[in-house]
């Protein structure tokens, strides 16, 4: 056990240029006392290694290795971690997306100092998680030392993100180190996550995340591996403070949703017009979590052909209906969209009044869409400018408006007709 704490003394010496005897001298041991602790021949005290720990500015590594040199097996276990889920069934489209994430991640050994991080970002229901899996899948077996994967549950039904020890103690475990050796503090078990990933080539997929803050703390600390994040969030503190590249995923073009209604519906699409195709597709807002659930109602129900569906879906106060999943919460378009709404807390009413607004003005073309302005916003409101921007930006950071080339502010046809549904409820408990 001596060695693990050995070794890990000499490379953080080593990586500070410290000598033998220069750390003799800072801690108060002679140097042949810290030459035997190196090769394994002492047993370190705890009061060595706080020493040594605070003399190199170690963070905690040093102490850690002691406590895990008593507690334990060697943390460096051979077990080679392979968390993936399976891959999305009838995966279509986004190949310029695979190919873009396949460019950012290509190795560059002599430009990068630091683990890659590649941000997907996008609204609920887009088809991030599908877009991680998929690539994570292609490019598996380039991460030699294994694949980590966590749901960090930023929206879902729990109802609050996965706290950060619990993720880093599954994290930990998936590594090899024993319960017992699993320190208490987040902290001290991310500096324990970083030091077991130094040197590794390692895959860590962070899927429907919450903050930066959170991920933070999963980032390995050297290069060698690759962070692949997913958030509904835009996460602009990852991206300036932790260098990760952003790719935001919008719904698909035309062609993609009609591609994936056949393959999902099946014979159920049955001889179905095209035209009668397209508009299914627009009437879900191109969005991949809409059109596979729509799909699955008319592969589930030959009785009820595209025709019938179409004529349910014009109507926009039943189309959610229709678009719902009444055993799984996780495919319910209406619950899946809500759990956006959360985080928005005291501008809820003004946020959805902007959209709907916006929608009842018939600022845009398409139907059952909002796209508007700020100085819309502000006078369709009443509100003041500032406060207008304040709101569009929240919004926008939460991937629930998209920004157009030309400076406005545009909600996605199905999300419009959800929050237009939200904004009536908060009309009427209003007047009650």
């Amino acid at each position: 056990m001596t060695v693990v704490f050995g070794s890990e003394l000499r490379k953080e010496r080593m990586a500070q240029g410290v000598s033998l005897a220069r750390l003799s001298k800072l801690i108060h041991y002679s140097k042949g006392h810290l030459s035997r602790i190196e090769t394994g021949g002492k047993r370190a005290s705890l009061d060595l290694a706080r020493r040594c720990d605070e003399a190199l500015s170690a963070g905690g590594k040093l102490l850690l290795a002691h406590r895990l040199a008593g507690a334990g097996p060697a943390p460096r276990a051979a077990r080679r971690p392979s968390q993936l889920p399976p891959d999305t069934s009838h995966f279509t489209g986004r190949r310029s997306q695979l190919e873009q994430l396949d460019l950012i991640a290509a190795p560059r050994p002599h430009s990068r100092r630091r683990a890659m991080v590649l941000l997907v970002d996008g609204m609920p229901g887009v088809g991030k998680t599908a877009l991680a899996l998929r690539w994570a899948h292609r490019n598996a077996a380039a991460f030699g030392d294994g694949i980590l994967f966590h749901d960090l549950r930023a929206y879902g039904p729990a109802g609050r993100p996965a706290p950060t020890e619990e993720l880093l103690a599954a994290s930990l475990r998936a590594l090899g180190v024993d319960r017992t050796a699993i320190p208490e503090g987040p902290a001290e078990r991310s500096a324990l996550f970083r030091t077991l990933l130094d040197g590794r080539h390692m895959l860590v997929v962070l899927d429907n995340a919450a903050s930066a803050d959170q991920v933070r703390a999963l980032l390995p600390g050297t290069p060698g591996c690759v962070v692949l994040v997913t958030s509904r969030n835009r996460l602009a503190g990852l991206v300036a403070r932790d260098g990760a590249v952003r790719l935001s995923l919008r719904p698909f073009a035309p062609e993609e949703s009609t591609e994936l209604l056949r393959k999902v519906a099946g014979p159920g699409m049955g001889n179905a017009r095209p035209e009668t195709v397209t508009r299914l597709a627009a009437y879900c807002g191109h969005v991949p979590l809409a059109l596979r659930v729509l799909a699955e109602r008319l592969s589930a129900a030959p009785g009820t052909g595209p025709e019938e569906v179409l004529a349910g879906m014009t109507d926009p106060r039943g189309r959610l209906d229709l678009l719902s999943c009444a055993d799984d919460m996780a495919a319910s378009v209406r619950t899946v969209f809500s759990w956006s709404h959360r985080d928005l807390g005291t501008d809820l009413a003004s946020a959805f009044g902007v959209i709907d607004a916006a929608a009842r003005a018939g600022t845009t073309e398409r139907a059952d869409s909002a796209e508007f302005s700020v100085h819309d916003a502000a006078r369709l409101l009443g509100m003041s400018l500032g406060n207008a921007m304040r709101v569009a930006d929240r919004l926008y950071q939460a991937n629930l408006l998209e920004l157009t080339a030309a400076g406005t502010y545009r909600c996605n046809g199905l999300l419009t007709v959800h929050v237009r549904e939200l904004a009536a409820g908060l009309r009427a408990q209003r007047h009650q």
